[in-house]
């Protein structure tokens, strides 16, 4: 968090030397939305729409104990159920495909919806156990982004409000018929309130944004746990190369705490994926993004963005995966 801070000072001194320029905040130029992975950026003029579709891939190897990276002895000890740590992870790998529109019934309201497709491949430390696998339908967001203030100097600021469906299974199993760690499921199995405000501002050449949101699970699933309430902090900042290519640099930070509660079809005892007090984490993330937007031709209305970014510090609770880095490609159309 120290760390999140120090950086937000920084950048909020470089972004306040930066003069906004005359007349209202724009979409029509390559660095009018935010880097592909922040969602709910920006919003839209009444009756229009926008589709999207994303798709992040994202690779975690290596044990971190807190924010120590640790060997599979150095922690077996902890997970006395399983044979010398054999069923702690090794290494895995998320694919989510997201499918989203938005839709403008006025000025001051724009509606969201987002459908996701997760795909989860992770190994074990031991090779005799094999790979588990989960893919299928994650939760569905539903959201409602409301316009706060717009001023005359490229600045507008709007408020979002969310909620996600459980409609992702948490019921995902191995092939041996053993009910698959909290990670490796598809949804929470709660109703999840994402409330968040964003701000963006440009001046001629240049675009910076902040988000501030979180997650709030309400109540809990039907297997008596709720996973850890989130928050999410996110700052941005984009140069236009030309009138159709931007470059964007940004910092996110989030916290995650422990499940509450426990799923208990698991055993804590054999290994981290199974236990409730190692899942969540704080991390801060450093990332570089391209947006591409087409002005002009059959094309017109069309962007394409790509961003990676990878950890600068990271903390998590318990025993878990180090994550290594995210890439994330998108496409989306307004009209």
């Amino acid at each position: 968090m120290k760390l999140f801070t120090a950086i937000t000072l920084i950048s909020t001194l470089i972004f306040s030397t930066l003069s906004a320029h005359e007349g209202p905040w724009t979409a029509a130029r390559p660095d009018g939305h935010a880097p592909i992975s922040v969602m709910g950026d920006h919003m839209h003029k009444i009756g229009e729409w926008m589709v999207s579709y994303r798709y992040m891939t994202m690779d975690m190897e290596g044990l971190l104990k807190g924010s120590n990276n640790v060997l599979k002895g150095d922690v077996a000890g902890d997970y006395t159920g399983s044979m010398m740590g054999n069923m702690l992870p090794k290494d895995m790998t998320m694919d989510m495909h997201m499918f989203g529109t938005m839709y403008a019934i006025s000025n001051k309201w724009t509606l969201m919806g987002m459908l996701n497709y997760l795909d989860n491949e992770m190994s074990m430390q031991s090779a005799m156990i094999g790979t588990m696998e989960s893919k299928g339908l994650s939760d569905i967001k539903l959201a409602g982004l409301y316009d706060l203030a717009q001023w005359n100097s490229g600045r507008r600021m709007h408020l979002n409000l969310g909620l996600s469906l459980p409609t992702g299974s948490i019921d995902e199993k191995h092939t041996n018929g053993n009910t698959l760690g909290y990670g490796m499921q598809l949804g929470s199995g709660t109703y999840d309130f994402h409330p968040a405000i964003t701000y963006l501002a440009q001046n001629d050449n240049y675009s910076y944004g902040a988000q501030l949101g979180g997650i709030l699970r309400i109540g809990e699933n039907d297997q008596d746990y709720t996973l850890g309430n989130k928050f999410e902090a996110t700052l941005w900042g984009a140069r236009k190369i030309t009138d159709s290519l931007s470059a964007s640099a940004k910092f996110d930070y989030s916290s995650q705490s422990e499940v509450d509660g426990k799923d208990t079809r698991m055993s804590e005892t054999m290994s981290s994926a199974l236990d409730p007090k190692s899942q969540g984490r704080d991390i801060t993330n450093f990332g570089l993004g391209l947006n591409y937007y087409f002005q002009n031709g059959g094309l017109s209305g069309h962007r394409l963005a790509a961003e990676w970014k990878t950890p600068i510090d990271q903390k998590v609770n318990g025993v878990q995966l180090e994550l290594d880095s995210t890439w994330t490609f998108g496409w989306q159309y307004a009209w």
